[in-house]
Order: structure tokens, then sequence, then C-alpha cells
């Protein structure tokens, strides 16, 4: 299930599977389903979104941008993210600062989990 409410210590979690995706259509589906869940929660969202072998493009990037200016960054209470390293946080660091966004990069699910609860 790539969109999924998970539960850490009594806390809900929305969680954004993208785990090992490399088809683009599949990708930018996904995005939009994120959008619609966020939209219709009604805000104060802690996310979590594993790209962990994830397909990256600047057609990806661009998209993930307007959404997080968008959407994203208005829903979402606090967000982390796995599978972010090496050239991959030069990205988050840039959209971090383009769509006001504060995306936390962790090196395990638990990490993330603990921090959004935190």
């Amino acid at each position: 299930m790539p969109i999924s409410f998970i539960e850490h210590q009594g806390k809900k979690i929305i969680f954004c599977d993208f785990k090992e995706m490399k088809d683009k259509q599949q990708i930018f589906d996904q995005l939009d389903e994120m959008a619609e869940t966020f939209k219709q929660s009604g805000g104060n969202l802690l996310v979590l979104t594993d790209v962990r072998g994830t397909k990256n493009d600047p057609e990806i990037v661009d998209k993930t941008k307007r959404l997080g200016k968008e959407v994203f960054s208005v829903y979402a209470k606090k967000r982390a993210i796995i599978g972010m390293d090496g050239l991959r946080k030069l990205i988050l660091k840039g959209y971090n600062a383009i769509t006001g966004n504060d995306l936390k990069p962790f090196s395990t699910i638990e990490e993330a989990k603990d921090y959004l609860i935190s």
C-alpha cells in the first residue's frame, strides 16, 4: 500500500512509500494521491516518506517541488524522509529552500518515526 497511515507510540503518521519506484508515471500518480490525501486530512500531518532506490529526474523533481509548495508545506506539521544520501541531500536542501518545507532526512524508518512524534 503506497500511501497509508501507521501508528508510532500512539501517534498517527502518514507513510508515503515510493521505495524502489522506477516508473515515472507511477511516481506521478503516487504524488497526486499523496497530495489528495493531504488535502482531505485537514492538516497537521506527521509525514514519513521513503524514497530509497526511487528514480529521480528533472520532471519528477519539478512536480515534487510544485506540490511541496502548494500542498505538502500547507498540510504537514512535520515531515521526515529516508533514502536521501549523496547528491539527493543537495537536492533536498534546494527543495526545502524553494518550497518552504522543512523535510528532514534520516537513515532509518525508526529514527524518522521517533523524530516525527517528538
